[in-house]
């Protein structure tokens, strides 16, 4: 089993058993502050400002905070990016009983920006702890503790919304992060080599041309960003479709979230068990997931019934780790130490920040049209320009 390798690492075992408690609270906040948006405003529009305002941030100031990560102790800015997460969900619990949807949209942006930061930093820390034969092993083991989270902690928020409210869910996402806080301190990642100090913007502009000139790097952008953009951005409108499309509530909306992430762990267990294990390639079988992974948004958009949103949802989970472990896995399997802050920063905005601009489009256009057209057209479209993609790199 290839993610089996990490845990004979005793700094990965220590950073394991903080981060799996961590990415618990990432989920049960990303659902909480969904549904309290969906709650107190009714409006499609708003819940994808929302989701657009948490994940904005990563589009302007991901690269910037890649920079940083290369040239920073990478322990203490994932003490500062966790605990930051932390205060911001308790300052929101505290101020919810007595204010509206503005608190909503400060607290999505806070953990936009914090989000920025913290990407780069988890995503050169875990390689950092174990030796460069072993980075694949960790980024699937921690692709899978990541969708584990994502099956088992929507569920988990549903349930707490519904009995005591989106208060106490808050505070136990607070809760979640305490782990992690209390491991950072003992962990020692690898040194960077050292090299001459350079100016900012050219430490950023040599990260953009490295991942530009590297035909692999380059290819495993421009698929993560458009895929994220439609099917990672469908996703984040759950709230929309659980209670604007089949009146399903909370409940419907941690369903639906946890079918998104039962797909997700499927993929991620294949990974983990070594299934499409690439090395420095991408392999045909991302390309298969990519075309599949827009039909499921289309099915999200066109189910007549419960069931088939339910089946649509977990394959667009599917595809969606297939893709986002394969290509980062691609990406970081060769990936120098004194690149990964920079590189990594350019694949989380392609594939965390370009979730805001599709979540806001389908929002609005959900608004506008109903939730249905708005992703069967999100389907539709990502299929056109993934062929656009596919075809350009089999002419070049």
């Amino acid at each position: 089993m290839i993610a089996g390798g990490a845990f004979r690492d005793a700094q990965f075992r220590r950073f394991f058993s903080g981060v799996f408690f961590a990415v618990q609270a990432i989920w049960i906040q990303r659902v909480t502050i969904s549904w309290l948006a969906w709650e107190r405003t009714g409006s499609a529009e708003f819940v994808g400002l929302v989701a657009s305002l948490s994940l904005a941030p990563t589009l302007v100031a991901g690269p910037v905070f890649g920079v940083m990560a290369d040239r920073v102790n990478i322990r203490r800015a994932a003490l500062l990016t966790n605990g930051g997460m932390a205060a911001v969900l308790a300052a929101l619990a505290l101020v919810l009983p007595v204010t509206g949807p503005v608190a909503l949209a400060l607290a999505a942006l806070g953990v936009g920006v914090i989000s920025a930061a913290h990407h780069p930093v988890r995503m050169s820390l875990g390689p950092r702890l174990v030796p460069a034969e072993m980075v694949q092993h960790v980024v699937s083991v921690t692709a899978l503790n990541f969708n584990l989270a994502r099956l088992v902690a929507p569920v988990a928020a549903g349930w707490i919304i519904a009995g005591f409210g989106g208060a106490v869910a808050l505070w136990v996402a607070v809760a979640c992060y305490m782990p992690m806080l209390a491991v950072l301190p003992g962990l020692r990642p690898r040194d960077l080599p050292p090299r001459a100090r350079t100016p900012f913007l050219d430490d950023l502009r040599e990260g953009v041309r490295y991942a530009w000139r590297t035909p692999l790097i380059r290819r495993a952008l421009l698929i993560t960003l458009v895929f994220a953009t439609l099917v990672r951005g469908a996703l984040e409108v759950l709230p929309v479709l659980a209670d604007g499309a089949f009146g399903r509530g909370a409940a419907g909306l941690g369903m639906l979230t946890a079918a998104a992430g039962a797909g997700a762990l499927s993929s991620a267990l294949l990974k983990a068990a070594g299934a499409g294990a690439v090395g420095a390639r991408i392999p045909p079988a991302v390309y298969i997931a990519v075309v599949l992974g827009f039909a499921a948004v289309m099915g999200m958009g066109l189910a007549p019934i419960w069931p088939l949103a339910l089946a649509a949802t977990a394959l667009a989970g599917f595809c969606a780790t297939w893709c986002g472990v394969s290509l980062q896995a691609a990406i970081q399997t060769e990936l120098p130490d004194a690149y990964r802050g920079r590189v990594m920063s350019l694949w989380v905005v392609v594939g965390f920040g370009t979730v805001a601009i599709g979540a806001l489009s389908i929002g609005a256009l959900a608004e506008r049209a109903g939730i249905g057209p708005a992703l069967a057209l999100a389907g539709v479209a990502g299929l056109v320009l993934a062929a656009a993609i596919f075809l350009g790199g089999a002419r070049r």
